[in-house]
């Protein structure tokens, strides 16, 4: 009876046993299949920005069933930088031209035929989005840096943020000059008869110095891009008429003496280019060149329309064919959300208004801002309203591709010495800017 009991308690525990070893495993099961259903969102970058990491981790923490993974190709050992930034547009032209790669994609490094990606469908429109979304409302964004992103009627990259292209000039010497220009709606014409007559008052000789002619041919090329570079249609075209008046046009401004390649010191010209990459810089480098600095508007291109240039930065496209195409816009949303958009070392402006607004706010609430040298630079109501304005009416991006400006750069320089003429070398131009686009 003892055996019997005994044996018979041995078979109930190793039962229950059993039935504890099964539902765990149950359990397991149940994770693993969870674990399967989890989607992965993969986004490349060259290098790595912190703040993708931390958006990473804290959606990933909201959103247990998204995992974020991203992958940086700048990793490893090697120094060769531009070596492995060509392997990398490479790598990705390759992948996404061929429906494959990764979900989401930093396209801040230069080189990358975003246009050809448009025309290939390899790259979703972030527009047809945006109106089916109701939960993305536009009023909370800068819309004119969205609607200026576009091409082709829709919108491809996504800029998180922004940085302004703007000239700073002596405002001062402008003044005493007496010669009157409105910078929101001069052109690069204009720019040389004003800057002829800035002259005739003496206090400087040139409006701009320090620039190379084939220097100065890149900085109007960027601003007249769609009106030579024609990539809507394959194979792309490249308009050597047009690129030949704009030769000729840097070239007037130098036998005008408007700009010059010889050494100025600083401060010793009317305008120098200045790259706005935060709201401080908007004072501060006026006063570092000036007396009494100002921010100007760029000159306008032929037919470009008014409001100001800006720079896109951490920018994203996101991949056609990526099976997790809800998943990725969510996490774009939260990318442009208060939260990630104001975490610090962040350069430049938002692409989301509210992080904006508070960055003027506490600008103009601080009432100066300090210079690199431990100056205050006071801060006028009437300097932050035009930052807003220029903020808000920034509506043509500047279109850099780093291959096309070495080609202009190094074609260029025959023309200004006199070995060729502007036909020849705009011939050579075309030729191999249409090569590099219709690879």
């Amino acid at each position: 009876m003892k055996k019997s009991g005994a044996f018979s308690l041995i078979v109930a525990l190793m039962t229950a046993l059993s039935a504890c070893a099964g539902g765990q495993a149950g359990k397991t099961n149940q994770f693993e299949q969870e674990g399967q259903a989890r989607k992965t969102i993969v986004l490349s970058v060259f290098q790595a920005h912190p703040v993708y990491s931390f958006a990473a981790k804290k959606y990933g923490e909201r959103h247990p069933d998204v995992d974020i993974q991203i992958q940086e190709y700048s990793q490893g050992e090697g120094s060769d930088l531009e070596g492995k930034l060509e392997k990398y547009v490479n790598i990705t032209n390759t992948e996404l031209l061929s429906g494959k790669g990764a979900d989401l994609i930093s396209l801040d490094v230069s080189g990358f035929p975003v246009g050809k990606y448009v025309d290939r469908q390899a790259l979703a429109n972030l527009s047809e989005w945006m109106e089916r979304d109701p939960d993305f409302d536009p009023r909370s964004y800068e819309m004119n840096i969205l609607d200026g992103a576009k091409m082709r009627g829709g919108l491809y990259t996504l800029p998180l943020r922004f940085f302004l292209d703007s000239l700073m000039g002596d405002a001062k010497a402008i003044e005493q000059s007496g010669v009157k220009f409105d910078d929101r709606t001069w052109t690069w014409r204009e720019f040389t008869t004003v800057g002829q007559g800035l002259a005739e008052s003496g206090i400087h000789e040139y409006s701009m110095g320090n620039t190379p002619p084939e220097l100065m041919l890149n900085n109007l090329f960027v601003d007249n891009y769609t009106r030579i570079v024609h990539t809507e249609k394959h194979p792309a075209s490249f308009d050597a008429h047009a690129f030949v008046e704009l030769m000729e046009q840097v070239r007037t401004m130098y036998a005008d003496k408007v700009i010059t390649d010889a050494e100025v010191s600083a401060g010793d010209y009317f305008f120098a280019p200045a790259l706005i990459l935060s709201p401080e810089d908007y004072f501060i480098g006026p006063a570092m060149f000036y007396e009494q600095g100002k921010i100007y508007y760029k000159p306008l291109a032929a037919g470009q329309q008014a409001g100001g240039a800006f720079v896109m930065n951490m920018t994203l496209g996101m991949n056609k064919n990526s099976k997790v195409q809800a998943e990725v816009w969510d996490f774009m949303k939260y990318l442009m959300s208060d939260e990630i958009q104001t975490m610090p070392d962040l350069q430049g402006f938002s692409v989301n208004k509210s992080v904006n607004e508070k960055m003027f706010k506490e600008l103009q609430d601080k009432g100066a801002v300090e210079s690199p040298m431990g100056s205050a630079i006071p801060v006028q109501k009437a300097d932050g309203d035009r930052l807003r304005q220029m903020v808000s009416q920034a509506v043509t991006p500047q279109q850099n591709d780093s291959k096309i400006q070495a080609i202009i750069e190094e074609e260029a320089k025959a023309f200004y010495s006199g070995q060729k003429s502007a036909q020849a070398v705009a011939d050579l131009v075309a030729n191999r800017v249409t090569t590099y686009l219709n690879e």
